[in-house]
């Protein structure tokens, strides 16, 4: 199944140009949730993803993402017979969609799903010391550094 609508390819895609039909999101579809599922598998957990079945179980994130990549490849397919050089409207859209990724993997874009875990390094107080939970102050302007001599003279 793919990850993303009719509707969600379509939005990206020049409405007085290209219309996908089913047949065409099948077959891109099944190569954008290889592409989507590859890059996350070591970032969501594989029982998180396994519930991805169809658009309406995916994540609005991941939709958006699957959507962009249909696009452009359904894009660059209909218009490499016009040119030797790949459509720039494909490769933005196909961009914007690894940019996504990225973030996803990087943890600055959040899937905002209770099913998977926050990912990515959130820093809190309690990662540093001192805080102020420990008990202080640990040293002060007054204190003195010592200083070790070794075998100097």
């Amino acid at each position: 199944m793919a990850f993303a609508s009719l509707d969600d390819v379509n939005m990206h895609l020049p409405t007085d140009k290209l219309e996908l039909e089913q047949p065409e999101l099948d077959l891109f579809g099944l190569d954008a949730e290889r592409i989507i599922r590859g890059y996350l598998a070591g970032v969501i957990p594989a029982a998180a993803m396994a519930t991805w079945t169809s658009p309406d179980t995916t994540p609005e994130l991941i939709r958006a993402i699957a959507g962009r990549f249909v696009a452009a490849f359904y894009y660059r397919e209909r218009y490499s017979e016009d040119s030797l050089n790949d459509p720039l409207y494909a490769q933005i859209k196909y961009n914007e969609a690894m940019s996504l990724l990225q973030g996803i993997i990087a943890g600055t874009i959040v899937i905002t799903d209770p099913t998977i875990p926050p990912i990515g390094i959130r820093f809190t107080a309690a990662d540093f010391y001192p805080n102020a939970t420990d008990e202080g102050p640990i040293f002060t302007m007054d204190d003195r550094l010592l200083t070790l001599k070794l075998g100097r003279k």
